[in-house]
């Protein structure tokens, strides 16, 4: 069923990275980890995972390509659209979802892929399953981060979640340890989070990268993980 989606209101979190809200005409449900998918004109179509809904709206965070990363440039169309623009859509989809269990939980990401980890994660602590979950996330620079307040919220309010920050192009990070000194921030890349010790912790992994970085995140599980069938990822 196709929808037309209105832009309420937004955004940047982040260079080139926006939280855009809409509201669509109808009420809709979705599970954790499902995405829309933009039609768009004369671009064909889009898929975008989805941070949070309420009733009629919903929150997307996108990355803003610019024209020379052509195969990306529906994103600048989408992010550059004014307040009150509508853009047509069709109902949630996917079936790479959140496993409704009590099994301990680890979720990578790094930049906007962080959408349906976030979602995931907030559903688990909404529906208060029982079970340990911790976020490991990688940007490049500290001014690429974005939803640190929102993160640093959830653990305090919630004794089962956790989360750490990998910081991979500056070497030189005490001052902002010391600002914020509540959570873990590291250098380098959040693979440094998966030894043995750490994952032993855990029961499922859940992975939303590109491509090549699931690869190589696989190839490290492969030697110290137990279970490679609670191994769940999204490449986009």
């Amino acid at each position: 069923m196709i929808q037309n989606f209105k832009i309420i209101s937004k955004k940047e979190l982040a260079p080139k990275i926006y939280e855009i809200v809409f509201e669509s005409e109808k009420a809709f449900q979705f599970k954790a980890w499902q995405f829309i998918t933009f039609l768009l004109e004369k671009i064909w179509w889009r898929a975008y995972s989805i941070l949070k809904q309420e009733d009629k709206k919903i929150i997307l965070i996108i990355k803003k390509w610019e024209l020379e990363d052509w195969w990306k440039w529906w994103s600048k169309y989408i992010c550059e659209r004014n307040i009150w623009d509508s853009l047509k859509w069709v109902w949630p989809a996917w079936h790479f979802l959140l496993r409704e269990n009590n099994e301990n939980k680890l979720f990578i990401w790094t930049w906007t892929w962080f959408v349906p980890l976030y979602n995931m994660i907030c559903w688990s602590l909404e529906k208060k399953l029982n079970c340990n979950l911790f976020l490991t996330f990688w940007v490049r620079t500290r001014k690429d981060i974005f939803y640190l307040e929102e993160l640093k919220k959830l653990k305090k309010e919630n004794k089962n979640f956790d989360f750490a920050i990998y910081i991979s192009r500056e070497k030189d990070l005490l001052d902002f340890e010391l600002e914020h000194d509540d959570i873990e921030i590291h250098s380098w890349y959040t693979t440094n989070y998966l030894t043995p010790y750490n994952i032993k912790k855990y029961n499922e992994i859940y992975i939303c990268w590109a491509p090549n970085m699931i690869k190589s995140t696989q190839t490290k599980l492969d030697k110290i993980w137990f279970n490679k069938e609670k191994i769940y990822f999204e490449k986009y």
